[in-house]
C-alpha cells in the first residue's frame, strides 16, 4: 500500500521514525543489566535550587515559630502598666516632689464682710526645687495672691490688686517611692500688698512643717505653719499678723489619673478675741494628664467654712469656698544641683 499510495523515500523515512520512537518509549525499554552504572542525575538548575530552599525554609519557619502569648503581644508591650497614671499623680500631689512646676489656685468666697460680696483670690505659686545633696532636696514655693475684694463698708470700696506674698522652704530628704517623709523650713511674709484692705505690709515669717505618708495610691499628711508680722494691734486694725495654718491633704487615686482629694484650709487668728477658727469641710475631684512634655494636674473643690461660725480678721472667710486649681508640672526640666 505505501509502494501505490506514497512515494518511495516518504515511506522509507516514516517507517524508521516509528521504529526509532517504538525504542525510545519508556513501556518498549529493556530493563538494566544488574551489573550496569547508575543512572547519572543531573542537577537543576540555580534558579530551581534556590526556589526549593526557600520553600524548605519557609516551611520550617512556619513550624518553628511559637504562637505569641496574649500577655506578650505587640499591644501589650506597648501598653504602659496600670500604674503609670498614679505614679504621675504622686508626683503632681506630692507638695514635696522635686519637679519644677507652676500652680493656680483660684478661690471664689461668696458672703464676705458685712455686706455679705464675693471675693476672689488667685494664688500663683512657681515650686521652684534644688538638690541640696544626693538625700536631700530644698523646695522652694512662692505663694502670691491676686486678690479682688469685695467693698467691706458703704465707706470701703472694692480692690483689686496684689496680696502679701509668702516665700516657702521645705528642706527634706529624698523619697524614692513609697513611705513616709518630712519637711521643716522658714515661710516669710513680705510687704507686697497694694492696698490696705489687701494685705498687711509688715515684714514677718515663722517656721512651717509638711509630714506625709505615700502608700500605693493613697498620700496623706499635713502642712503647718505660723506666721508673725508686726509687733502692735491687730489683724482688725491691719498692723499686726499672728496666724496658725494648717492643710491637712488627702488625695486617692483611682484609675486614668482620676483621684479624690479633701484640702481644707485650717486657720487661727491669736489677734482677735473671738472666732479665731476657721475650719472648712469638703473635697473635690481632680485628675492628671500628660499633655506633650507637661503633666497638667486639675480639680475642683468645695468646701463649706461656716463649722465654727463667721471668722473676721486676717481670714475673713465667706460660709462657703469653691476652689479650682490648674497645676502644670515639668517633669523633663533640669533641677539644679549643688553635689
Amino acid at each position: 500500500m505505501c509502494e501505490r499510495s506514497l512515494p518511495r523515500n516518504i515511506c522509507t523515512t516514516a517507517m524508521a521514525f516509528v521504529t526509532v520512537f517504538g525504542l525510545a518509549t519508556p513501556s518498549s525499554a529493556q530493563p538494566a543489566p544488574k551489573n550496569a552504572d547508575p543512572p547519572i542525575a543531573f542537577a537543576a538548575p540555580p534558579s530551581a535550587q534556590s526556589a526549593n530552599a526557600q520553600i524548605v525554609d519557609v516551611k520550617k519557619k512556619k513550624k518553628s515559630a511559637p504562637t505569641p502569648r496574649p500577655d506578650r503581644s505587640a499591644a501589650a508591650m506597648a501598653a504602659p502598666p496600670a500604674t503609670s497614671d498614679n505614679a504621675a499623680a504622686r508626683q503632681a500631689q506630692n507638695p514635696l516632689t522635686p519637679l519644677y512646676s507652676i500652680i493656680n489656685e483660684n478661690d471664689t468666697s461668696p458672703g464676705v464682710g458685712p455686706l455679705r460680696r464675693t471675693q476672689n483670690v488667685l494664688l500663683i505659686e512657681p515650686v521652684i526645687p534644688i538638690r541640696l545633696t544626693p538625700d536631700f532636696n530644698l523646695v522652694t514655693r512662692w505663694i502670691t495672691p491676686v486678690v479682688r475684694q469685695p467693698a467691706l463698708a458703704p465707706t470701703i470700696g472694692s480692690e483689686f490688686g496684689l496680696g502679701n506674698i509668702q516665700p516657702q522652704f521645705f528642706f527634706t530628704p529624698a523619697l524614692k517611692g513609697d513611705g513616709f517623709v518630712w519637711s521643716l523650713g522658714p515661710n516669710f511674709w513680705l510687704p507686697t500688698a497694694t492696698d490696705k484692705t489687701l494685705g498687711i505690709n509688715k515684714w514677718g515669717g515663722g517656721p512651717t512643717a509638711v509630714a506625709l505618708w505615700v502608700e500605693g495610691p493613697l498620700i496623706a499628711g499635713v502642712l503647718a505653719s505660723n506666721t508673725w508680722a508686726g509687733t502692735h494691734g491687730s489683724s482688725l486694725t491691719g498692723d499686726r499678723v499672728n496666724q496658725l495654718f494648717v492643710e491637712p491633704f488627702f488625695f486617692y487615686n483611682v484609675s486614668a489619673g482620676w483621684y479624690f482629694c479633701s484640702l481644707p484650709y485650717i486657720t487661727a487668728d491669736w489677734t482677735v478675741p473671738d472666732h479665731k477658727w476657721t475650719v472648712p469641710v469638703g473635697g473635690g475631684l481632680g485628675r492628671v494628664l500628660p499633655v506633650g512634655d507637661v503633666l497638667v494636674n486639675t480639680r475642683f473643690e468645695a468646701y463649706y467654712n461656716g463649722l465654727l461660725g463667721h471668722a473676721l480678721g486676717a481670714t475673713n472667710a465667706g460660709n462657703w469656698t469653691a476652689r479650682f486649681t490648674l497645676h502644670f508640672i515639668l517633669p523633663g526640666a533640669k533641677v539644679p544641683t549643688l553635689f
